[in-house]
């Protein structure tokens, strides 16, 4: 049983079988594994953690990837059953209160439904060698806005630039208008990705950040069923951590990289403290990748914008 708390703290009850599955995932750190970990069985049996709804969406972000990138079929299906069962206590403790969104919602998730695809993408980011790359899966119903969104959270960036994306077959280019846009960009939220990308038209290049100017490659690689109680988007794999930002593109990255890797280069230390310590340019594990809400930061986005 749950409840909410007058701090905004509720009480979460495991099972000890669903307590050690939270716990066999290496990467389980968040605020109610910590506790899970040291807590003592409760009255009753079980565990109890004491959680946000903030830390409760963490903990099915982790749960959510740990089920993903399980190669046990029944350790993945129970992690699923756990992320319905809090992913429904979620619902029942923070209902939408705006009847006409949830009929919205209702209608949405019906015609998803309808096209339960995914569309699967190679990004690989040009001019670095050895490559840094990711395979990803969004909705099918994706807007380039929403494919932005997780190009930026799979690689790493932080999407403090302005992006576009072009394509061989048409000069349509897409990202983010501005008032003084000689160019034409198409706004991405108003562009599905399925008018673009397709087994026919297979590439797009994905600029980002026109200063460094990062340059990716997205290859379009499939359609595949979306699986049922997974969450979307996905990252498959992928090698290597992305670039810091603002390093001064590729040539940038290189003179970093030599400098963060040799205590005895006269930039090294300067470098490590604008990198805030150690930077491993082989360190990527897709578990740990965590998708945010494209249509809250395109919220926040055309807020900052308003005059």
């Amino acid at each position: 049983m749950s409840f909410p708390q007058r701090d905004g703290q509720f009480k979460l009850r495991f099972t000890g079988d669903e307590a050690d599955l939270i716990l066999q995932d290496p990467l389980a750190d968040g605020v109610v594994a910590a506790q899970l970990r040291n807590a003592a069985s409760a009255p009753g049996g079980g565990f109890v953690a004491m959680a946000t709804q903030a830390d409760l969406d963490d903990l099915l972000g982790s749960i959510a990837a740990a089920a993903n990138h399980s190669e046990n079929p029944e350790v993945a299906s129970r992690l699923e059953r756990l992320y319905v069962r809090l992913e429904n206590l979620e619902r029942t403790l923070f209902p939408i209160e705006d009847a006409e969104g949830e009929v919205r919602a209702a209608r949405s998730k019906a015609a998803r439904s309808e096209k339960a695809y995914v569309f699967q993408f190679r990004i690989e980011l040009l001019g670095v060698d050895p490559p840094i790359w990711r395979r990803i899966q969004v909705s099918s119903e994706s807007s380039f806005w929403d494919l932005h969104v997780a190009i930026q959270d799979a690689m790493g960036w932080q999407d403090c630039h302005l992006h576009d994306f072009t394509f061989l077959q048409t000069t349509d280019r897409i990202g983010i208008p501005l008032d003084d846009d000689a160019l034409e960009t198409l706004p991405g939220w108003e562009q599905r990705v399925d008018q673009y990308l397709s087994y026919h038209a297979p590439l797009a290049l994905y600029h980002y950040d026109f200063g460094d100017s990062w340059l990716h490659e997205v290859r379009f690689e499939e359609v595949a069923p979306m699986a049922a109680r997974r969450k979307y988007p996905r990252c498959l794999a992928g090698a290597r951590r992305c670039p810091p930002e603002d390093c001064g593109g590729s040539m940038g990255y290189v003179e970093f990289l030599e400098a963060i890797s040799d205590p005895k280069h006269p930039e090294h230390e300067s470098f490590v403290e604008w990198i805030g310590g150690p930077f491993d340019p082989e360190a990527f594990d897709a578990r740990k990748v965590r998708f945010s809400d494209p249509k809250e930061r395109l919220r926040r986005l055309l807020e900052d914008e308003r005059p």
